[in-house]
């Protein structure tokens, strides 16, 4: 938690116009670390022979919907991140309120909207944000930011299926099969992805292209900035997906993804406005 004070600090001093957006998500993830010391679930299991399967063709683990989550800290926490959104977010105040007033008065089903986001419901979605009111982006993000301790703790626990420091030939997770919202060089110079929705990290080899497994090289483009050499955004012209590239070999602060996926938003701007889009999953878009 004192790692993403600092990083905070240091970046809204590196780019102020970003001093805003970091007061806020600074806190919601200061929240979700807390929440996560306070997460009571019981193991996935997966037995030999199904692991056998799923490693010999290449298949994630689970499949979104097998996600335990531990319903009574989601919805505390929950309650916390509409209560930073009033104080520290405007364009997201009504929504917030809208929720947690519906979420006290019971006619809000939170538990309804977790499943839906676990199962790629989008009617059902929708259906609930018009009984709340509020857009569906709204509802998604305040869901799905209460859902990522329980995502995370049970992703860690199911990295014990996965061979250590193996390198994964594929650009989807290897835990849910969720694309990858952020990759990294490390200090070793080998590249690693970040899952867009349960946070695993997991190793790559160096080229080609994340999302279609594209290796022509006339098809991978990417650009980059002088005032910002640890950021690098990888284009495809074959999928015409992009992905954003954090090089740690030339970052001189502690590496936060979410505090970095957040501080970065113009190169996602960029990026879609020269026709290319992201790959992440809904929930981590939203």
């Amino acid at each position: 938690m004192d790692q993403i004070k600092k990083t905070a600090d240091v970046i809204k001093k590196i780019r102020p116009v970003y001093q805003p957006i970091l007061d806020f998500y600074s806190q919601v993830f200061l929240a979700q670390e807390e929440s996560r010391s306070h997460i009571e679930l019981s193991s996935i299991i997966i037995s030999s022979d199904l692991l056998a399967m799923k490693q010999e063709s290449q298949l994630p683990l689970i499949d979104p919907s097998e996600f335990l989550i531990d319903m009574d800290e989601t919805g505390v926490l929950f309650v916390k991140i509409c209560d930073l959104a009033r104080d520290l977010a405007p364009e997201l105040s009504r929504g917030a309120q809208v929720l947690k007033g519906a979420l006290q008065e019971k006619t809000f089903e939170l538990e309804t909207v977790i499943t839906a986001i676990l199962n790629n419901q989008d009617a059902v979605l929708e259906q609930q944000a018009g009984k709340s009111d509020v857009p569906v982006s709204e509802l998604i993000f305040f869901t799905y930011s209460s859902m990522v301790p329980s995502l995370q703790a049970c992703s860690e626990q199911l990295e014990t299926y996965l061979p250590p420091l193996a390198e994964i030939k594929k650009g989807y997770c290897p835990i849910c099969g969720n694309p990858p919202d952020m990759a990294f060089f490390d200090e070793d110079g080998k590249r690693h992805l970040k899952c867009s929705f349960c946070s695993h990290r997991w190793n790559v080899g160096r080229m080609g292209c994340v999302f279609c497994e594209n290796n022509d090289k006339d098809q991978q483009l990417y650009f980059f900035s002088d005032e910002e050499k640890e950021y690098r955004v990888n284009l495809c012209d074959h999928c015409r997906q992009y992905i954003k590239v954090v090089d740690l070999r030339k970052m001189d602060r502690a590496f936060f993804p979410a505090l970095e996926l957040v501080s970065s938003l113009h190169l996602d701007i960029k990026a879609r406005k020269k026709g290319y889009r992201n790959g992440s999953s809904m929930a981590s878009d939203a």
